[in-house]
């Protein structure tokens, strides 16, 4: 399964009208797809008018498919043209290969994201040790979770998700790692496995 992710910046000055766009395009292009698109905003990490648009797709191919669609709808199109002023930045896409998880079906209100970049020639370590913390931090914690791997942008890019219906689960998810010695250990073990400073963690919350 693929992860694809658009991400673009509202417009600043019309963040309101910027973010109310988001999520109507959001349901016009899920009905000319043919699959639930989900839009999440920026809390933490990036950004406050950073704005993703994600959906689940088996493979590239389908992600060609669903973007000739949506290219060839007039509609869909002419939306696009209207709402230039929306957003202050061109969109860039993300395709990330889920290597293991215990995704939901409906996604969850909040994500984590954490993403590192692997050391030259450690990227089979990072993998195995990323399915690893994937499969500690779902068992330690009880929240829904994800590893993969970025099919383009940097080489070497993984990067785990960990779902939440709260942020009181969220809170009980830092405990955890406060004062978890295995998780400790983990971490540990991370750090000749990747470039040191290379890790981002943001949290992002579905708008739709």
């Amino acid at each position: 399964m693929y992860i694809f992710t658009r991400t673009i910046t509202v417009n600043r000055h019309k963040m309101f009208e910027g973010i109310a766009a988001s999520i109507e395009i959001a349901a016009l292009a899920s009905e000319i797809a043919g699959l639930p698109i989900a839009v999440y905003g920026s809390r933490f990490g990036a950004p406050l008018n950073t704005i993703m648009w994600s959906a689940r797709y088996e493979s590239q191919a389908q992600v060609e498919e669903v973007s000739n669609k949506l290219g060839a709808n007039a509609e869909y199109m002419a939306w696009i043209m209207s709402h230039a002023d929306s957003f202050d930045s061109a969109p860039v896409d993300q395709l990330t290969n889920v290597v293991s998880a215990t995704l939901a079906a409906k996604p969850k209100k909040f994500y984590t994201s954490l993403t590192a970049v692997a050391a030259s020639g450690r990227l089979g370590d990072a993998v195995a040790f990323g399915v690893k913390a994937q499969e500690f931090v779902a068992n330690a914690s009880g929240l829904t979770t994800m590893f993969g791997t970025s099919v383009y942008g940097a080489f070497g890019t993984v990067g785990w998700l960990t779902g939440a219906d709260t942020l009181a689960e969220l809170d009980a998810l830092v405990q955890m790692q406060m004062t978890n010695a295995e998780y400790h250990m983990l971490v540990a073990e991370a750090a000749p496995l990747f470039i040191a400073g290379s890790g981002i963690n943001t949290l992002i919350e579905k708008l739709n």
